[in-house]
């Protein structure tokens, strides 16, 4: 997404983007070998950006304790989902079952 947003930054210079954010998982936020900020920092707008404080930690399913491992990563639209659920006062108890009943 930061990707993305580079290239927006590049085709449209001239516009602003004030109700423009970002929203990702604390996953690649915290992920050594994503630089999310230094890629943010080289928009020419400003913007909102946004880390779930989410994990795993409750769950008991293989598959998903790897993303917390460090193993796995989250698709686009994760963390945004994540922050919308988060912001909606869902639990963390409540969207781990919710991913749990997904996988079965």
């Amino acid at each position: 997404m930061a990707a993305v947003l580079l290239l927006i930054n590049r085709l449209s210079a001239k516009f602003s983007y004030p109700n423009l954010a970002l929203c990702t998982t604390k996953w690649v936020a915290q992920d050594a070998h994503s630089d999310i900020k230094a890629l943010l920092e080289m928009l020419d707008f400003p913007l909102n950006a946004y880390a779930a404080d989410f994990d795993f930690a409750l769950s008991n399913h293989p598959a998903l304790k790897l993303y917390d491992q460090g193993e796995a990563k989250e698709g686009v639209g994760a963390g945004a989902a994540l922050v919308y659920g988060l912001l909606n006062d869902l639990t963390k108890e409540q969207i781990t079952q919710q991913v749990e009943g997904f996988l079965g």
